[in-house]
């Protein structure tokens, strides 16, 4: 891995659908993170599994299964990727009200949901996770 490999904050990214994933990977990358990319769990464990790479957040994009199952498989894949229990787990919400968009809510000591506005809502709250540290 490079040098400046070493200094850009991974994300993992978990996305199952194809336009949906590569344009998380796109926006993510070229705001300056480094992004691993699983489709599920299990591809998510093979990547990270034994602390394998290094990931800063653990970022599920909500599809069908509910937010709490969606928040208990990033804790999954944060044990077995042998993270530090600080490491930030955010689930993209899927769906929800207007009552709910554009706002970001902490359901965990690092974990949290997000019901985004827009792409710049995500960078924003990425960027604050990464400097948290």
């Amino acid at each position: 891995m490079s040098d400046q490999q070493d200094m850009q904050p991974t994300i993992l990214l978990l996305e199952q659908d194809e336009e949906t994933r590569t344009l998380l990977r796109y926006n993510l990358r070229k705001q300056g993170y480094r992004v691993l990319v699983a489709l599920d769990e299990e591809d998510a464990l093979e990547r990270t599994g034994d602390g394998r790479d290094r990931v800063d957040i653990i970022l599920l994009n909500q599809v069908e299964l509910s937010i709490d199952e969606f928040m208990n498989m990033g804790r999954r894949i944060r044990q077995g990727a042998r993270l530090p229990s600080y490491t930030p787990i955010v689930v993209i919400a899927e769906r929800y009200g207007a009552d709910m968009e554009g706002k970001n809510f902490m359901v965990g000591e690092s974990e949290y949901v997000t019901y985004l506005e827009d792409a710049q809502q995500l960078t924003n709250l990425l960027h604050r996770l990464c400097s948290v540290k």
